[in-house]
């Protein structure tokens, strides 16, 4: 479960849904546990769960949707989680225990802080948008710097099994060095080899690999790991060795790249928006 910051307010995101509580959100105004009901009662909401299902979720019939639609507006009428999500509406959803509270899809959360207050509305947005500049805008810029820091110390990680090579091995047999070598590397950060992962996630483009969607703080720890793992070849630590301390110190190096709780937030988001990962915090 990670939060991003509205305003006061830490706002919980699940991790593998991706949605927003609504709950936290509602804190915001104050503690009544009304606002929400009175968000999904109102027909203007109504009218926006249905479009929103119809664009977004293929499974929504809109004729079980109907009777909702028509007691809209009425002083009586009082709509619940589990009456949209009877519905077939798949935008939100209840839950309970430790993490409990009303969650729904980032659309939803954006609609129900524009009814709840415009001033809150504006914060949403702004901690929304800074959260996707953190990921795939501003960020990229840190991020290149990272890749091009990496691809400049894999030759480290692969240099001293490939000069161990008796000078008749041919470059077929370099490259498998080399790939072996690399996915030491990919086993210690990631859990698994190249091969499992394109497996797992096939790709239009055969050029992209793990480093292409890693995060800065992933790829900082590569560039540390790749210099590691060079040293540790040359003092004649086996592979086993090796990839037991690599997989060690990329837990402790992810940990001190990721020191902020904000750089773990978007670590955990980025893991689940691209289906892959193995750290926890």
């Amino acid at each position: 479960m990670s939060d991003i910051t509205i305003g006061t307010e830490n706002v919980r995101i699940d991790d593998k849904s991706g949605y927003v509580c609504l709950t936290d959100i509602s804190k915001l105004k104050g503690p009544s546990a009304l606002f929400i009901q009175n968000w999904m009662r109102n027909a203007n909401s109504i009218a926006f769960f249905e479009s929103w299902e119809k664009l977004n979720n293929p499974a929504f019939n809109p004729f079980e949707f109907e009777g909702i639609k028509l007691e809209a507006g009425q002083n009586a009428h009082y709509v619940s989680v589990k009456n949209l999500t009877e519905a077939g509406c798949v935008g939100i959803e209840s839950r309970r225990g430790r993490y409990g509270g009303t969650y729904a899809h980032i659309d939803w959360a954006v609609h129900f802080s524009n009814w709840l207050d415009p001033n809150f509305y504006v914060l949403t947005v702004a901690a929304f948008r800074q959260m996707n500049d953190a990921l795939f805008g501003r960020q990229h810029l840190e991020q290149r710097f990272a890749r091009e820091l990496a691809a400049e110390t894999y030759p480290l990680a692969t240099g001293a099994a490939l000069s161990a090579l008796p000078p008749a091995a041919d470059a077929l047999f370099e490259r498998r060095i080399a790939s072996v070598e690399a996915d030491i590397l990919n086993l210690a950060l990631w859990g698994m080899t190249a091969q499992e992962w394109r497996i797992k996630h096939p790709q239009t483009d055969a050029r992209k690999n793990m480093r292409d969607y890693a995060t800065p703080e992933e790829l900082k720890t590569l560039s540390a790991l790749q210099v590691l793992s060079q040293e540790m070849h040359e003092n004649g630590y086996s592979s086993e060795e090796r990839l037991d301390r690599l997989r060690s110190k990329s837990e402790e190096l992810i940990q001190r790249f990721c020191a902020k709780h904000a750089k773990q937030d978007l670590l955990l988001l980025a893991q689940h928006k691209r289906g892959w990962g193995r750290f926890e915090f």
